[in-house]
């Protein structure tokens, strides 16, 4: 076996994934790809090559965290192999990125669970618990900042103050949606990543994105959950969760939309960033997209034209 180009950047590129989230609390958020290596490299340099990147970028991963104390954090970025290994087998199956999305983010949520379980045993505690009790004393601290902040004005502290309790109040009622979502987005990004990469080598990856489309039948489990909004006690914060978990999942299915109709109108690629960045960073954007991802449902933008069929 030759250590030829494509290997050592294959191999560089996938060590630095691993171990500089443990490393750099700025670039924490390239745990989230840790799956991204493992999807592509068997199919873009082959099976053989491909996963003696992985085992052999591991393997000196697992050294450096030894070396500079950060096992623990390398194992939060190695939980999501598991998952990129079975996005990958079912992409080696030619199975449609839905089933992909759907396979990827069962194993992930399980192997995650199954963590948070572990160390609760291990620790002798709830994990879940001490997240919440962490975020609660963030927002505190955050609160008391302001609060003691001179550069506020006064009427602004007071406005914060209410702000900040009800923040409190909902954070630990919708962390059970914001850890799905981050799950099952966690999985949508790594399958878009790499189907990106896979068309810039020329490979078929999933082939059009752009058709991304949610069962129909989950348009009911989102109407379930406005109806539960309107239902008080453990039933609203249910279809909260609920709400948040489906709103995410349309927003999905609207930003492929959103590509498709500016591939069909022949936007500029510049153009169509710029209206993705905008709408990104709107305080409605992302609404905006799930909206379109639910009228799609009905309207079916994606549809042929009838010259076409």
């Amino acid at each position: 076996m030759g250590y030829d180009r494509e290997y050592l950047r294959g191999l560089a590129l996938t060590i630095a994934v691993l171990t500089l989230p443990a490393l750099s609390a700025g670039l924490a958020w390239l745990m989230f790809f840790s799956s991204l290596p493992i999807i592509y490299f068997p199919i873009a340099s082959g099976v053989d090559k491909g996963f003696r990147i992985i085992f052999h970028a591991t393997l000196i991963s697992c050294g450096i965290a030894l070396l500079t104390g950060t096992s623990a954090l390398l194992l939060l970025s190695l939980s999501l192999m598991p998952a990129g290994f079975v996005v990958a087998r079912s992409l080696n199956r030619k199975e449609p990125a839905q089933v992909s999305f759907g396979r990827g983010s069962l194993v992930l949520a399980a192997t995650w669970l199954l963590s948070g379980l572990v160390l609760s045993g291990l620790n002798h505690g709830n994990l879940y618990q001490e997240v919440v009790t962490e975020i609660d004393a963030g927002l505190a601290a955050a609160s008391a900042v302001y609060s003691q902040s001179p550069d506020i004005p006064l009427e602004v502290k007071v406005e914060l103050q209410p702000t900040f309790a009800r923040i409190r109040e909902a954070a630990p009622k919708i962390l059970p949606g914001v850890l799905a979502v981050i799950t099952f987005s966690t999985v949508w990004l790594n399958i878009f990543l790499a189907n990106w990469l896979l068309k810039k080598k020329g490979l078929a990856g999933w082939g059009d994105m752009t058709q991304w489309r949610l069962p129909e039948t989950l348009v009911w489990v989102f109407i379930a959950a406005g109806v539960m909004l309107f239902v008080p006690g453990t039933i609203n914060v249910v279809g909260l969760n609920l709400m948040i978990v489906m709103v995410t999942l349309y927003f999905m299915q609207g930003f492929e939309v959103l590509n498709h109709l500016c591939l069909k109108w022949s936007v500029p690629n510049p153009i169509r960033l710029m209206v993705i960045f905008f709408l990104m960073i709107q305080a409605y954007g992302f609404i905006l997209l799930a909206l379109l991802g639910i009228a799609d449902i009905w309207a079916d933008f994606r549809k042929p034209k009838t010259s076409e069929t």
